[in-house]
């Protein structure tokens, strides 16, 4: 992992400045990096965009936009410092000589600065206008390093990488024509959740699970990303994705990889996303008949009169999938994963069962018993594990106890900007082990396409469910 540094003169050219994610999260990130301490002395972002804006104009903007998400006032004094990294760049995504006026915006920086900067693209903008912004980041000379051996070259590229495996490879090559590997980076933000993080150091830096974790104590590994929000105003974007390509694909499968990788040969980049991608490859592809068994998918009730969303529509809200893995250290162990809007309270987790001991020192008739092991990231950041202990007494009788770390109050994170915030200075200081490598992109698409596919035939029906209630978690129980 690479140590941090806040001496990089950076430029960081956001396309797409005013849009959703840069509102929602990368403002509010970089405000809060910038508040911690953390942004390079001499930083500065280019809003790329066809508003008629100006610098002033654009600095308003993000003003307002930082209010809004502290739900407060925010005076001009305090923010004029952070306002003046920001300026505005009019341009047309097609237009070639919107690249050659940004390419003299960056030259002049570096003049301004009389040093070779770093340069960040951080592309906000649906996948089809990959190509087009690539191409003429790579024809202009923006990519180019102002020095042979003097600053790089960054891409930040959101997810959905692609909505299927071909789509997925088309990406793919597009950024190598243009990239390095180590010049990509993926952004899927729940690798930068302090507890997702956490399974790592658990794993690796204690020996007291480590070495029998696999299947000979194991017996299951449940994964839960339960929302109450809705759709809400995502409808035709959410429409065309679905609950399984939207958080299943990525986010699910990722935490998946944590909590059955094997030990990296270092804690350098590569070789965490190595591990990643090769416990991932391992992933059993179901087939149409394992589907009926082993998928579910649901739709809550209202779903299809939100703005946006077809009348007819077909695409789930929530799904529950259960995996298996070829891997010999993971075989025969069940893998579930299940996640869906408006199910209640939010429940976050990842739950590892430890098989049943035999022989079991157990009370004559009583409980037999199993431990687990949890990492939570809601509603609360912790880990748990329980286990069994005699209670006090004359009688040999067991009780569940339980060992229990919470990270912090959870009034003190603050939910994708402090993600966010880590991920962007990652990608300054050039540190992937957070993003997801190319290896790791084929192997989750290899394992969810033909799911996708059975459930497009019609091969598991889609059920209904009351929204914010868990009733469809019985409904969806034959998955286990």
């Amino acid at each position: 992992m690479v140590a941090p540094s806040n001496n990089i003169p950076t430029i960081f050219a956001a396309f797409g400045a005013t849009g959703d994610l840069m509102r929602r999260k990368v403002l509010p990130a970089l405000y809060y990096s910038y508040k911690h301490g953390e942004l390079p002395k001499m930083f500065k972002v280019v809003g790329f965009s066809r508003r008629e804006w100006s610098d002033e104009e654009f600095q308003g903007y993000v003003h307002e936009v930082l209010e809004e998400h502290a739900k407060t006032k925010i005076s001009e004094a305090e923010l004029l410092p952070f306002l003046s990294m920001f300026e505005f760049q009019r341009g047309e995504f097609g237009d070639k000589s919107s690249y050659d006026d940004l390419k003299k915006t960056f030259d002049g920086l570096d003049a301004e600065w009389g040093v070779c900067s770093n340069k960040l693209f951080y592309l906000s903008v649906a996948p089809e206008f990959y190509e087009l912004i690539l191409s003429e980041l790579a024809r202009s000379g923006l990519t180019d390093p102002c020095e042979p051996d003097q600053g790089w070259t960054h891409v930040i590229v959101e997810k959905p990488f692609g909505m299927d495996s071909t789509t997925a490879k088309q990406i793919d090559e597009l950024l190598g024509k243009l990239f390095k590997e180590e010049q990509i980076y993926r952004i899927d933000h729940y690798l930068a959740k302090e507890m997702l993080q956490n399974i790592l150091t658990f794993r690796f830096s204690n020996n007291l699970f480590e070495l029998p974790w696999g299947n000979k104590l194991i017996e299951g590994i449940h994964i839960k990303v339960l929302e109450t929000i809705g759709v809400e105003k995502r409808g035709p974007f959410y429409d065309g994705v679905g609950a399984f390509r939207d958080v299943g694909q990525n986010h699910l499968l990722q935490m998946l990889a944590l909590v059955t990788m094997e030990h990296p040969e270092s804690f350098e980049a590569a070789a965490i996303q190595k591990k990643r991608a090769d416990i991932l490859s391992s992933l059993d592809v179901l087939s149409d008949e394992d589907m009926k068994k082993a998928t579910f998918r649901g739709q809550y009730d209202g779903y299809r009169d939100i703005e946006g969303v077809l009348p007819s529509s077909d695409t789930e809200t929530y799904f529950k999938v259960r995996a298996t893995m070829s891997n010999p250290k993971w075989s025969g162990v069940p893998m579930v994963m299940e996640s869906g809007k408006r199910l209640g309270e939010p429940l976050k987790e990842i739950v590892v069962t430890f098989k049943h001991p035999m022989p079991c020192l157990c009370p004559p008739n009583g409980a037999h018993h199993k431990n687990e092991v949890i990492f939570r990231m809601e509603p609360r950041e912790e880990i748990l594990i329980e286990f069994w202990t005699k209670k006090a007494g004359f009688s040999f009788a067991t009780e569940r106890r339980e060992f229990h770390y919470m990270l912090r109050e959870q009034s003190a994170h603050v939910p994708y900007v402090e993600e966010y915030a880590k991920l962007l200075l990652d990608c300054i200081r050039g540190d992937q082990t957070l993003f997801i490598g190319t290896g790791e992109i084929r192997e989750m698409w290899r394992f969810t396409d033909p799911i996708l596919a059975a459930w497009q035939k019609g091969v598991v029906p889609l059920e209904s469910y009351r929204p914010n209630s868990r009733e469809v978690l019985d409904t969806a129980r034959h998955v286990k």
